[in-house]
């Protein structure tokens, strides 16, 4: 059986500064989105109208500070889940507060807008969010000492109800991080998401070959994915302390290959986007045409591999121009296109892509 990820639709959000989608609620058939510059909370519809928009930033009443939010999704009872640097806060659709903790974290992180989806899951009618800068950003930038180097310790458990949080999930023995005493500067992120229904942990490494399932709440290890690479180039770890313009820190991070995003379709689909990796000549020559080249973003160098029912297809995909965002009913995917970098536009453009069989 042949599959393809064909485009299926699109449409813009007309605003005035860039605009990033993080979410999409089933529910409500809205994304939850944030505006640069404007630091505004945003919902769209479907066809890309901005229905609603918020701002919560700066000092008073109902404000969360000067911090723009890392983390940004729907949570469970129609919540608004805001994560912050050091603070978590859940609204209820007019924007009042439900909720409010502070999160102890070791790394403030600056951003212009949110990195990524906050994710939740319900055990015994409370709600856990999975929180964190390490759930954004690769663990070399909290590395210091030997036991900042488990990303996955840096993997907080937020109970939405009390505050209490704890750290879950090291890595697994078998992880490619494990085998050495050096790091991987610039490769020790991760992506992940949380399959409701079936009430599931899904994590890749970045240079693990294989994707890990946990059964939630215990977190305990339920099976492995095993993935095969067409092409995966990687690059030796360096000691822990390395500056950060060491030249194998600065090939690892900008030019190894690395698992990038696992979407979870639904149906019993996954879909992970990677990175081949590219040699040094590889960079300079495309470099040299287009400077600054940035590997990593490169479309002809990424791939998206299929899993079904926590096995891989024979097939792999060409890469998508763009940043993958988040699953959409029906076997769909939303992807954020690239900035027309040369000129400033008042606008952000999505397309929509679908799984199919043909």
């Amino acid at each position: 059986m042949n599959y393809s990820l064909v485009k299926v639709d699109s449409f813009q959000v007309n605003n005035f500064t860039r605009v990033s989608i993080r979410d999409y609620s089933q529910k409500e058939n809205i994304y939850l989105g944030y505006s640069e510059v404007e630091d505004d909370l945003l919902e769209i519809s479907e066809s890309g109208e901005i229905i609603k928009r918020v701002n919560k930033k700066g000092d008073g009443p109902g404000k969360y500070g000067n911090w723009n939010p890392i983390g940004l999704a729907f949570g469970p009872n129609g919540e608004r889940i805001v994560e912050l640097p050091f603070q978590v806060i859940s609204y209820d659709p007019n924007y009042e507060i439900t909720h409010s903790h502070r999160v102890l974290s070791p790394l403030p992180i600056r951003t212009n807008t949110p990195l990524g989806k906050t994710p939740y899951f319900v055990s015994n009618d409370t709600t856990h969010l999975l929180v964190g800068p390490s759930n954004y950003l690769t663990a070399s930038h909290l590395i210091r000492n030997q036991e900042g180097k488990d990303t996955l310790k840096n993997f907080y458990q937020l109970n939405l109800f009390t505050g209490e949080t704890k750290t879950v999930v090291p890595y697994e023995p078998t992880s490619v991080y494990e085998q050495t005493e050096n790091v991987y500067n610039g490769v020790m992120g991760k992506t992940f998401f949380i399959d409701q229904e079936a009430n599931e942990l899904v994590v890749a490494q970045e240079l693990d070959p294989e994707i890990l399932v946990y059964q939630l709440p215990e977190f305990t290890l339920k099976n492995t994915i095993p993935i095969n690479y067409s092409e995966f180039l990687t690059y030796s770890p360096v000691p822990i302390g390395a500056p950060f313009d060491d030249p194998q820190a600065i090939n690892l991070a900008r030019l190894s290959g690395r698992n990038r995003k696992l979407i979870n379709l639904g149906n019993g689909f996954i879909l992970l986007q990677y990175f081949t990796g590219v040699t040094e000549s590889e960079f300079e020559n495309r470099n040299s045409e287009e400077n600054p080249y940035s590997a990593v973003q490169d479309a002809s160098e990424q791939r998206i591999l299929i899993f079904k029912d926590g096995k891989q297809l024979a097939v792999e995909l060409p890469g998508i121009a763009g940043a993958l965002v988040t699953a959409l009913n029906d076997n769909k995917l939303l992807v954020q296109e690239p900035a027309n970098t040369e000129i400033e536009e008042e606008f952000t453009k999505f397309t929509i892509y679908q799984l199919q069989t043909n």
